[in-house]
């Protein structure tokens, strides 16, 4: 993975293979998981679990869908095929209220290998979260200082 100095100092981001790839190890968790749930549901589960168990995975779902598409537009920024200024306004990390939100307790009476789905797509998103974060406030304050002392 790209160290985390070189990450906040560069505005083009290398594409981070290491990133890529565990994003799509989870997704296969993740989907695996999702069949075989919903193979395992057939009408005993509580409406109550069953909500909780929809929302959760939706949850890992748009973790996992906004941590792609910002490794995708920062692979695009590398290659030429759109501008970091396009990026920064239209390829942010999303969903950061839902994404970053735990509940603890709700997640307790969760399958123990959605535990695992959730915490794992929770350090994911946050760690790429970190990373755009700290690419533009880097950026934000460099475009603030003067580029030159005023001596009039």
């Amino acid at each position: 993975m790209i160290e985390y100095a070189v990450a906040k100092n560069n505005p083009n981001l290398l594409f981070m293979p290491k990133l890529f790839h565990e994003t799509m190890d989870i997704i296969f968790d993740s989907y695996e998981f999702f069949q075989i749930q919903d193979a395992m549901d057939d009408g005993r589960m509580s409406p109550h679990m069953r909500s909780l168990i929809s929302n959760e995975m939706s949850r890992i779902t748009m973790r996992l869908t906004s941590v792609m598409a910002w490794l995708m537009a920062r692979k695009a920024v590398t290659s030429g095929q759109i501008s970091d200024e396009q990026a920064r306004a239209e390829y942010r990390i999303d969903g950061v209220d839902q994404c970053l939100g735990r509940n603890r307790e709700m997640e307790a009476l969760l399958p123990e290998y959605m535990i695992d789905l959730l915490d794992k797509s929770h350090r994911l998103y946050e760690r790429v979260w970190r990373l755009d974060r700290d690419l533009y406030e880097s950026e934000r304050e460099r475009d603030s200082k003067p580029s030159s002392p005023s001596w009039h």
